[in-house]
Order: C-alpha cells, then sequence, then structure tokens
C-alpha cells in the first residue's frame, strides 16, 4: 500500500498522545541581550492519522535541569519488522 499524497509531501495529520512533558527554551526579547524564558506542555508520541507512522520526541536535559525538546524519533512498527 502507497502512502497517501499529503503525506509523501511531508504534510502529516498528527494525533498527539503519551504522557504530557514542560520544556522550556529561551528566545530573544525586546531590548538587546534580553532572554525570555518559554514554557510549554508538549506530549511525547504523535501517529499520523493517514498513513499510520509513529514518531516518539527525543529530549534533552538544560544546564539549570530543565527538559527541552530536540526533534523526533521513528518508533518500528509491527509491520515494518516483518
Amino acid at each position: 500500500m502507497s502512502q497517501p499524497l499529503l503525506c509523501r509531501l511531508g504534510l502529516h495529520k498528527w494525533r498527539n498522545f503519551g504522557k504530557q512533558v514542560l520544556i522550556t527554551w529561551q528566545e530573544p526579547g525586546m531590548l538587546p541581550l534580553v532572554k525570555k524564558e518559554m514554557r510549554k506542555y508538549v506530549f511525547c508520541e504523535r501517529e499520523c492519522l493517514r498513513c499510520g507512522i509513529s514518531e516518539k520526541r527525543k529530549f534533552l536535559e538544560n544546564i539549570d535541569g530543565t527538559l527541552g525538546a530536540a526533534g523526533w524519533d521513528k518508533v518500528k512498527s509491527e509491520k515494518d519488522q516483518k
């Protein structure tokens, strides 16, 4: 079975699920040399509703001990292993 056209173009329709984790990062503020700390809750896993691929979020520990998101790892499904 081939992937839908939108998925081949990288336009997946994601369903987020799994554990929620608080991540933090810094963005530049309005004034020079001022940084604003941002925080957000994110899900650890996602699955495409069209093609069925699953991915798991990668986390890195920041210097101050908080977590930051570093991208996604593909999860091997049972179909891929056969």
